[in-house]
């Protein structure tokens, strides 16, 4: 088919000869268009058909990401009993010695040359026995400073516990005499809830009260009113008691005194629903609680009791 373009100088259509490079320009268009086509064809052949090999290849990444999934469970499992095997390593050896096992974790440090020993030097052997025992004495010399402070320290305790109020200020005293402890509880006068800063121990009027621990006599007030007759001992270590609503008081300001002896009487002084002993315990000056210090003259059961009691308690008898 020719192919005319229109000549508007003639005003008339003249034939447009083809060359060479028109051709060859025209056959590389139909070439790179039909390679397109190619690549485009199989492009969209890939994506929506697969192949056996691609099935195949996709179904046995499937089954060895579940099988990698149950290999890992089965690791964590494992993990966790090698972590319980060591534990109870542990407890049996303490349990058996007492201490913890420091020359198995030695051993297990040099498990390399101990395994490989038919073929280690002589002069390793010897080197690493010598830092094993370097590091031994070192803990050894922390050992034995460890047991001289625990030894200083009986020795300190066995000179102050006589200081410490660690015994019921009451002659004969049973559980069933405990009253309320330390805390907002309802007074017996009032009506009204206020702050208790000692444990209402009952008991009849003339039973005995004796110091709870060695120390010196700081306050012996004879009043009628407030916590009525009291003494007041300061044990020399932060520690002070006061011992309330006392019928008779039997020492003075200045005297020292030792645990177990006699300070006093229970009565009915002051402002006091019923004959008990109101016994506070101050540390460097602050109230604590005085149940916490009676486990040098009770039981674990009886401390269980008097708790349970005093803080079922809500009333104070002062």
């Amino acid at each position: 088919m020719e192919k005319y373009k229109f000549n508007k100088e003639k005003l008339e259509f003249v034939e447009v000869r083809r060359g060479f490079k028109w051709w060859c320009r025209k056959i590389f268009q139909y070439l790179l268009a039909s390679i397109l086509l190619a690549v485009l064809y199989y492009c969209i052949f890939a994506l929506v058909v697969s192949t056996d090999a691609e099935r195949k290849l996709a179904r046995e990444n499937r089954i060895m990401a579940e099988e990698y999934e149950k290999l890992s469970q089965k690791l964590e499992v494992l993990d966790n009993t090698v972590s319980n095997l060591k534990l109870k390593d542990r407890e049996i050896y303490r349990s058996i010695f007492n201490a913890d096992p420091l020359i198995v974790s030695l051993i297990n440090q040099s498990s390399p040359l101990l395994e490989n020993i038919d073929t280690t030097k002589d002069e390793m052997i010897v080197s690493r026995s010598r830092e094993m025992l370097e590091f031994m004495q070192y803990n050894a010399s922390d050992v034995k400073a460890v047991f001289e402070d625990i030894a200083s320290e009986c020795e300190y305790l066995g000179k102050s516990v006589a200081y410490i109020p660690s015994v019921v200020p009451l002659k004969d005293f049973s559980v069933g005499q405990t009253g309320a402890s330390v805390g907002k509880k309802i007074n017996p006068f009032y009506k009204t809830v206020v702050e208790h800063d000692g444990i209402d121990l009952l008991g009849a009027v003339g039973t005995d009260v004796f110091a709870a621990a060695d120390g010196v006599v700081v306050e012996s007030v004879r009043s009628k009113r407030g916590r009525g007759n009291s003494v007041t001992i300061d044990h020399k270590n932060g520690y002070r008691t006061t011992y309330s609503h006392l019928g008779d008081v039997l020492v003075r300001k200045g005297k020292s005194v030792s645990r177990g002896e006699v300070i006093g009487r229970i009565g009915l002084s002051g402002m006091s629903f019923a004959p008990h002993l109101h016994y506070k315990v101050t540390y460097n000056g602050k109230t604590v609680d005085p149940r916490n210090y009676f486990f040098a003259d009770i039981t674990p059961e009886q401390f269980r009791e008097i708790i349970a009691i005093s803080s079922n308690t809500g009333q104070s008898l002062d």
